[in-house]
């Protein structure tokens, strides 16, 4: 029964396969025993046979043992222990038969039937060529033993029997070792095979996994096109409104280079916040130091009390615009014009349930203020951008002590 071969690697599947080929061959080979002895057994009762109850009893001890092995046999046990079993049960066979015939007084048959039993071995049961040449030499010795037993004639004359079964004898390990080599041969191939169509399905999975991917990729960026087309022409609509506000409401050019400038700026810098943050939007503190932060004389000028509630990128435009134009006219002519005014921004979510986004602008210890002979653009983007685009409102309050504004609009609070 052949040994593990190297070459066939460690994979269970192939041992396995080797497993079920040789306790195959070998519980057929046991069966074709049984029926011989059963076919001899019944023979001995027809014709008349001498020592028939010696040879009965040997025979029937012989099928029991076969019965046995061939219950013991089995995949899931250790190979070297199918091995013995399979071994054991030919040996047992080859000298019951030669213990029958000294019972019986025949010389020939045993030794036939051992040859014959050589034969099958050889040729059927996947063992090594060296498990074979011991089988050779339990059926030499009992072939010695059976006609030395038997036939009355000169000393070593067993010998010429023995000459002339060796050639035979002989072949059957040389048949055995030459079908080890091809079943050896076939095996490999079949491992062979079966790697590479492992590492066909591997590198197939692999590839439809890349085209999912790719197919993702390109999704993602077909909708990241879309949506940049998208942003790109809200931005140029935006910095074309509000050239055309600018430009409408400036006395002169000076005054339209001042304003359109600053409001690029402004713009310029929420959209590089929003590009960092993928464009998913800002807290209202980050978005409030984003706008006005620039505007700040030093750290009292602005006092910010936000939380962290996040704005989401199609609202921080407008707000963020909204702020610039309060920040820019507190530079100009309020609180922030002065190293001793202050601006107080502060925001909330009143009440939670409707979730709408309230922020104050106060401005304290500026210089006196009078409310506009004219709505200018920014007053008019502060309250109409915000009611158009965001659907809330805004309210400014000119009391002589500081320009005051309130913002409202809808918006789901998510703390940061």
């Amino acid at each position: 029964m052949s040994e593990p071969d190297s070459r066939l690697g460690a994979g269970s599947t192939d041992l396995s396969q080797s497993e079920r080929l040789l306790i195959e061959r070998a519980r057929l080979g046991m069966k074709l025993i049984m029926a011989g002895i059963a076919i001899v057994f019944v023979g001995a009762h027809l014709l008349p046979t001498p020592g028939r109850l010696v040879v009965n009893a040997v025979q029937g001890a012989n099928f029991l043992l076969v019965a046995l092995a061939l219950r013991l046999l089995r995949e899931g046990r250790s190979r070297p222990f199918n091995y013995l079993i399979g071994f054991g049960a030919y040996a047992i066979t080859v000298i019951a038969a030669g213990a029958a015939g000294v019972a019986a007084g025949d010389g020939t048959t045993p030794v036939v039937l051992g040859v014959g039993l050589a034969v099958m071995s050889g040729t059927l049961i996947p063992w090594s060529a060296w498990w074979q040449l011991a089988s050779v030499l339990v059926v030499t010795a009992t072939g010695i033993w059976t006609v030395a037993s038997v036939v009355d004639s000169p000393r070593l004359f067993w010998m010429q029997n023995v000459g002339t079964i060796a050639p035979t004898l002989a072949s059957t390990v040389i048949i055995t070792y030459a079908l080890q080599r091809q079943r050896a041969t076939v095996e490999q191939a079949e491992i062979e095979r079966l790697h590479r169509e492992e590492g066909l399905r591997i590198a197939n999975r692999r590839l439809e996994e890349e085209i999912q991917e790719h197919r993702r990729t390109e999704a993602a960026l077909r909708f990241a096109m879309r949506e940049l087309d998208h942003r790109v022409k809200n931005t140029l609509a935006t910095v074309q409104a509000v050239a055309d506000q600018t430009l409408g409401s400036a006395r002169t050019m000076e005054e339209f280079g001042d304003a359109f400038s600053g409001r690029i700026r402004a713009l310029a810098r929420i959209h590089g916040a929003l590009a960092e943050r993928r464009s998913e939007g800002l807290t209202i503190a980050e978005l409030i130091e984003l706008v006005v932060g620039p505007y700040r004389h030093h750290p009292a000028s602005v006092l910010i009390q936000c939380d962290g509630t996040f704005v989401p990128s199609e609202l921080v435009r407008v707000l963020g615009l909204a702020l610039h134009e309060l920040a820019t006219n507190a530079a100009k002519y309020g609180a922030l014009s002065t190293k001793d005014g202050r601006v107080s921004i502060s925001s909330s979510v009143d009440p939670p349930t409707l979730a709408r986004l309230r922020i104050r602008w106060e401005e304290l210890d500026g210089p006196p203020v009078r409310g506009p002979a004219r709505r200018g653009f920014g007053i008019r983007l502060i309250e109409e951008a915000v009611a158009y685009e965001a659907d809330g409102h805004a309210r400014l309050q000119f009391p002589s002590a500081g320009l005051r504004c309130e913002i409202e609009i809808p918006i789901a609070p998510v703390a940061t």
